[in-house]
């Protein structure tokens, strides 16, 4: 965790005004999150502060502000950046601050707040709408620099990232071996989140309020947001609900195509399994670092008990494709 005292300095000196910092929300893996209020336009806005825990990005920060932007033009909901920067002037660390959204992050309290069915469908119906209106904003608006890795260069990676594992993981070489065997055809790449799933998402009163965390977007195939959000490691527990343990998949699909979208069951499948790789191999990763003192992260340390889970789902997926 880094200094509050000069994180405060730095955020002030980010958003041009005396930022008070008022609690920590989160310390993950990739970011720490504070609640902060900030000063705008003569006024103290709640807001939220979020500040890498390390220099390496999947996108630069103020990339990320960027389509923050598109995304709200688009009519996803989103918070409003209020500052960003790639770095901090003592920290030396990509930061953003964003408006604070009034809702429920946690997976476990949002599945206890959804009483019913009815509220699960309906919340999954307008994951599927705000997923549309993401993978429908137009190519021609995004950053020249978004990254947009191929299908080929996504297994390259994942093969490089396996074979750099101190411990052998063959369920994962043997998906990856699936996946070059079985790779569908790919329509042209369209703006993905990247990480959209339970976990990212604000829900208030049942309804989605806000997307969160948007670090990981970049152009592929748009069945990857929607397979991500309906693995299991995102139903935390009610896997009979496949959308985000809250809802049926045909609620989120019915929702997406009746906003434009386009519902491709080889794509699903195929991606579904390409994202249960990226998981297993970052969460093996993330494991081996701790274990071979690369990082002091708790955060880190725990996620390689839970590499079985995948392989695991990784099997299972093959199995039933």
């Amino acid at each position: 965790m880094v200094d509050l005292d000069i994180l405060r300095r730095d955020l002030s000196e980010m958003a041009g005004g005396p930022v008070t910092i008022t609690g920590t929300a989160s310390l993950g893996a990739q970011r720490q999150t504070l609640f902060v209020d900030v000063p705008v336009d003569g006024a103290i806005v709640a807001a939220v502060a979020q500040i890498s825990t390390s220099v390496l990005q999947a996108v630069p920060t103020t990339l990320e502000a960027q389509i923050l932007g598109l995304a709200a033009a688009a009519g996803v909901p989103v918070p409003r950046v209020l500052a960003v920067t790639d770095e901090l002037p003592r920290l030396k660390r990509p930061a953003m601050i964003v408006t604070r959204v009034a809702g429920e992050t946690v997976p476990r309290r949002i599945l206890r707040q959804l009483t019913d069915a009815n509220a699960g469908h309906h919340l999954a119906s307008a994951c599927g709408r705000a997923l549309a209106a993401i993978h429908h904003i137009a190519t021609d608006q995004l950053p020249l620099d978004l990254p947009a890795p191929s299908p080929d260069d996504f297994l390259a990676t994942q093969t490089a990232i396996l074979d750099a594992l101190p411990h052998p993981r063959p369920a994962v070489r043997y998906a990856i071996a699936w996946l070059q065997d079985h790779q569908p055809p790919m329509p042209e790449s369209v703006l993905v989140h990247g990480d959209f799933r339970n976990g990212n998402l604000v829900v208030n009163g049942g309804e989605l309020a806000a997307v969160l965390d948007w670090e990981l977007t970049h152009r592929s195939h748009p069945m990857e947001d929607v397979a991500w959000f309906c693995l299991r490691t995102w139903r935390f527990g009610n896997d009979q609900a496949e959308a985000g343990g809250f809802g049926l998949r045909d609620s989120l699909v019915d929702a997406y195509e009746e906003a434009g979208g386009t519902f491709d069951l080889a794509g699903f499948t195929w991606w579904s399994i390409a994202r249960s790789v990226w998981w297993a191999n970052g969460l093996a990763s993330q494991g081996a670092a701790f274990s071979q003192g690369l990082t002091d992260s708790i955060v880190l340390a725990a996620s390689g008990r839970r590499v079985p889970e995948l392989e695991f789902d990784l099997l299972t997926l093959i199995t039933s494709a």
